[in-house]
């Protein structure tokens, strides 16, 4: 069974600073970081972990900052329609 995890990445650009994460579906977090490294473009073979992992988005920096598990639920102030990740 497929769980859900949050890929969390921190963005620079000269002096500005950005976090970005994005959400994938796996079975394991190994798994999910390699399917977030191919989505990516991100070469691992130059990489010893995923902890090192850097790449460019567009005229950003991105460096992996930490991949969780997740629990999705439904939002109880819009009857079920929404979903929250936790």
């Amino acid at each position: 069974m497929e769980k859900l995890f949050s890929i969390s990445y921190k963005l620079r650009y000269a002096e500005t600073s950005d976090w970005g994460s994005e959400y994938l579906r796996a079975n394991n977090k190994k798994q999910a970081l390699s399917l977030f490294a191919k989505k990516r473009k991100i070469s691992t073979a130059k990489f010893k972990s995923s902890d090192d992992w850097c790449w460019e988005e567009g005229v950003w920096s991105a460096q992996f900052w930490n991949i969780t598990q997740v629990k999705e639920i439904p939002c109880p102030h819009c009857s079920g329609t929404g979903i929250i990740k936790i």
